[in-house]
């Protein structure tokens, strides 16, 4: 009812002032509402002033007609706020009394909310549940990887049982990394109370420890090289291995020149199998394989290749030893023969050639060859600007900086050397005795001089002209 009442004399006050206001506007200033009336007029108007325009030419004012209800409006707004005050304390004074039980209902339903979301993947995966056991055994019936989608080969896996470490090789990008996430991931999935997507069958140990020792942690913040980080990352997991310990070590021993790469790899494998662990490794290195195919606890795994078509069957053969195929893939990619026998002669023989190449086929010596001669730029020069793609007249050639000052527009600026280029010499522009100072002088400057040198009264006026002005503009 107020503000109706307000807004009805809000107008009447506006028709009755028109003369006296710079807009109909009203505006609201400080909670009050005001109307805009001209500087010139605000003794004209009656009412309390509440604000003014930046440049003070519009005073904001509140009719005094419609104070009191104004007043009363900003009464009614405090009382406003005051019961909103006292409804907030008692629910906050409620909800204090029943802390517990709210407590206890939002875990409650996170926990629900935690199992339906569970339900809800394992829908999604068509997720299967599987055996639980604490012998360290892993056996993953049709196995696949969380996160791939599409046709994905499903893997079958088994460890533990008959062997405690599994050496897989093969060719890059054929599917060992993809195997060693894919156990890790179904592992850890099952231990956070999971369906996983594999068949049933499928029997997952609960480990109290995983380790993954996987990719590129190279780290320039800290100094470290790909081996450095690599072997950092090893320490530590070798002084936490115990009994109950998974590890899934990705191209172990890398990084690093490969005997003792190699060397160091069986090392670490053969402590962290003493220390009890199950351990899956996938690597290139020949003296590996060779360790793990006369271990009794150790078994070799291979990566299929379909070597007709280069292309990887992501199937993982247990009891096989795979090779890199890089002799047969460098073969297929177009590597000359020549080339690949005696890659292959120096694989079997270790003995080298270490003969000198044809002369005729070796680059000049760098002090043969004959360096591009520097040019120094002269006034005058013609010359092109890169970066400006515009044409210009040399003005001074390098300075110790390497910048050329040249003329473009009227204006002697400064362009780096290696901005210009050379169109055509002073010396072809000009004949020998060409004043080349006159290139940077206006014609009406030229015309000046001349004028001057003739002896040109009207020339020594229109000077003397020009001082005087120039004198007065400085006083």
């Amino acid at each position: 009812i107020e503000k109706g009442k307000k807004e009805e004399k809000l107008q009447k006050f506006i028709s009755i002032n028109k003369k006296y206001l710079e807009s109909t506007i009203i505006t609201k200033r400080q909670d009050r509402y005001t109307i805009q009336v001209k500087a010139a007029y605000k003794n004209q108007v009656a009412g309390a002033q509440i604000d003014k325009s930046n440049k003070g030419t519009t005073i904001f004012i509140e009719p005094q007609i419609i104070q009191k209800h104004t007043s009363a409006l900003i009464s009614l707004k405090a009382e406003e706020e005051l019961e909103e005050y006292k409804i907030l304390a008692m629910l906050t004074e409620l909800v204090n009394t029943k802390l517990q039980e709210i407590k206890i209902n939002i875990e409650v339903i996170s926990e629900y909310d935690l199992i339906f979301a569970k339900g809800k993947y394992a829908i999604a995966i068509d997720g299967v549940m599987p055996s639980i056991n604490n012998r360290g055994l892993i056996n993953i019936v049709k196995g696949k990887h969380p996160l791939l989608e599409g046709n994905v080969v499903p893997l079958n896996f088994e460890i533990g049982k008959n062997y405690r470490t599994l050496i897989i090789t093969g060719p890059n990008a054929g599917g060992k990394t993809v195997v060693l996430k894919a156990v890790g991931l179904l592992t850890i999935a099952t231990q956070l109370g999971l369906f996983i997507s594999a068949q049933h069958g499928t029997d997952i140990a609960v480990y109290e420890n995983i380790f993954v020792d996987i990719g590129d942690n190279q780290s320039l913040e800290n100094s470290l090289s790909t081996f450095s980080s690599h072997i950092k990352n090893l320490a530590y997991i070798v002084n936490k291995t115990n009994k109950s310990t998974l590890l899934l070590f990705d191209e172990i021993g890398s990084g690093t020149e490969p005997n003792e790469g190699a060397g160091l790899a069986i090392a670490i494998l053969e402590e962290v199998y003493k220390k009890g662990a199950i351990t899956v490794a996938t690597t290139h290195y020949g003296e590996i394989k060779n360790y793990s195919s006369s271990h009794p606890d150790f078994e070799n795994a291979a990566m299929k290749f379909k070597k007709e078509t280069l292309e990887p069957m992501y199937q993982l053969q247990i009891g096989q030893s795979g090779d890199s195929n890089a002799l047969w893939i460098s073969q297929k990619m177009g590597i000359q023969s020549n080339v690949l026998k005696r890659a292959k002669q120096y694989i079997d023989t270790k003995e080298y050639n270490f003969d000198f190449v044809d002369e005729t086929k070796i680059r000049k010596k760098s002090e043969e060859i004959v360096n591009k001669p520097y040019y120094i730029y002269q006034k005058g020069d013609k010359v092109y600007l890169s970066d400006k793609e515009r044409e210009a007249i040399v003005y001074e050639g390098q300075d110790d900086n390497r910048n050329v000052k040249v003329l473009l527009d009227d204006e002697i600026i400064d362009i780096f050397e290696k901005r210009v280029k050379l169109l055509i010499s002073a010396t072809k522009l000009y004949p020998p005795d060409y004043d080349l100072n006159s290139l940077f002088v206006s014609f009406k400057d030229r015309k000046l001089e001349k004028d001057i040198a003739r002896g040109s009264k009207k020339a020594l006026k229109a000077i003397e002209k020009e001082r005087k002005a120039t004198s007065n503009k400085n006083m």
